[in-house]
């Protein structure tokens, strides 16, 4: 949303002029961000979800985010916002790279706002994983889902359901590396579904030629079973047989 992004670069420039020079628009930014993280900002933040909500859930909703910013940037590091950003090319403009991590800050805004603490902590599992290696975590999360909706919808869920229990991190890390299929479906954009406890052991137990995973209780006993390795293996496999079918489907509609 360039509406926001051109009234968070305004907002720092008329309140913070005199520790930057406003000709150089990566320094605007710079400055820019650590007022955001710092909650100097909030007022100005444009967040069209939160247009109805009440000045206390407004307030929650920012203080959530404002304690996980540091999701939005390259190592957790405000400094290193301009490697951010998952396959941006370097010469493209900081205004550019800015937006798109404005857009990822609004992202834990709503998910705060929607979902409550415990499903933006969700997203600290991948912090240390190949998520996080090459951009933002956030950034990669929502490239990978391609779909806001299914992401909130997911990281509550891993939070909360008994499904997810006791998984650790590296384990929650491979099903948010190939989630279609495996934590969500979709017919389109809107129309978001969570896969089901007997779904996914149904097509885990087809994948390994094994029914005794259908009478497990949850994902841990089976990784715990298969072993990580196989585990991982099994859910690539049904995300690929997933978006095979889905992208045939789609090609042959077009037809």
């Amino acid at each position: 949303m360039k509406e926001r992004t051109g009234k968070l670069l305004d907002a720092t420039i008329l309140n913070y002029c005199e520790s930057m020079n406003v000709v150089d628009e990566a320094t605007v930014c710079d400055v820019m961000f650590d007022h955001l993280l710092a909650g100097d900002l909030d007022n100005a933040f444009l967040s069209p979800k939160l247009a109805d909500a009440s000045s206390e859930d407004r307030e929650r909703a920012f203080d959530i985010a404002r304690k996980y910013g540091y999701l939005c940037f390259y190592e957790g590091n405000v400094h290193y916002w301009e490697d951010s950003v998952e396959g941006m090319n370097p010469i493209v403009p900081a205004e550019l790279i800015a937006d798109r991590i404005l857009s990822n800050y609004n992202f834990l805004v709503e998910l705060a706002y929607e979902k409550g603490e415990e499903a933006v902590q969700e997203i600290t599992n991948f912090v240390g994983s190949e998520m996080a290696e090459e951009s933002a975590v956030v950034d990669y999360l929502r490239n990978t889902f391609g779909n806001d909706k299914a992401l909130k919808e997911c990281l509550d869920a891993t939070a909360k359901e008994p499904l997810y229990k006791d998984l650790s991190s590296q384990r929650k890390s491979i099903l948010y590396m190939y989630p279609q299929g495996v934590l969500y479906s979709e017919e389109d954009y809107d129309d978001v579904m969570l896969v089901s406890k007997e779904q996914l052991f149904d097509e885990l137990a087809s994948e390994m030629f094994d029914n005794k995973i259908n009478h497990m209780k949850n994902l841990n006993e089976v990784v715990d079973y298969l072993g990580d390795n196989y585990f991982a293996s099994a859910i690539r496999n049904i995300y690929l047989n997933y978006t095979d079918i889905k992208n045939h489907s789609v090609s042959k509609s077009h037809k």
